[in-house]
Formats: structure tokens, sequence, C-alpha cells
């Protein structure tokens, strides 16, 4: 009796949680940022967000954002606090990214999901993103 409540336990355990929904390759279809005043940008295939179930993951971003290039291609470390929070964490400290901040999981599906922030400045970003 032990024996199958542990394995129904396991088996519980295992097919819960946001694992399976936000660890993979992601591509980020559109990255939009609304100032609120007027000024707002949008691109579409911005690139990737590798997600691993063990809270690291790699970015790999490149987009034109009012006439300049950026580029964010670096590793970094995710948390969930709740399921419709991710919080993203550059493992590099001397280079800024736009996406290292909390999000909020605004709609979040098996092949796509749709992830927003601000940057405290009444600025509101949005991610698209589908899956690899």
């Amino acid at each position: 009796m032990k024996k199958s409540l542990f394995t129904i336990a396991l088996t519980a355990f295992l097919f819960t949680g946001c694992g399976p929904k936000m660890t993979g390759t992601w591509n980020v279809d559109r990255y939009a940022v609304d100032n609120q005043q007027g000024r707002s940008m949008n691109t579409t295939n911005a690139g990737t967000i590798k997600i691993n179930k063990n809270g690291t993951g790699e970015k790999d971003i490149n987009y034109n954002m009012f006439q300049t290039e950026f580029s964010d291609t670096q590793s970094f470390r995710w948390t969930m606090p709740d399921e419709n929070i991710i919080t993203i964490s550059s493992n590099n400290n001397t280079r800024n990214s736009d996406l290292d901040k909390t999000w909020i999981i605004v709609s979040q599906k098996k092949k796509n999901q749709v992830w927003r922030s601000t940057d405290g400045k009444n600025t509101i970003q949005t991610l698209e993103l589908s899956k690899k």
C-alpha cells in the first residue's frame, strides 16, 4: 500500500507544476515596448530564449529599437515564485538586459505564451513567445 501511494505521489509531482510549459526553447515572435507617451516600439522575430528545468537558461536576442541595434546573448537564472510570475536574472552583472526583470505571464499555453512587465516609468513591455 505504501509503495503504491509513493508511486502515485511521485507521478502527480512529475506531472504538475510549471516545468513542462516553461522549459524548452522559445521564439520571441514579438517584443513590444509602449511608453504610454506616444513612443512605442514593436519588433518581430527577435531571437530565442532557452529555459532549462534546472533554473538556468540562454538568451539569443537581437533587435532594433529607435534606430539602435540591441543584442542580448547571455546565460541567465530564472525563478518562478508563482505560476503566473517569472523572474529572469542574467549571470553577467556588467551588461544590462531589458529582459532581466520580473514578468507577469498573461497567457500560458503549451506552445504560446505572453509575458508583460514594466520598467517602473510607465513603460510596458510585452513578449510574445512560441515554442520552437
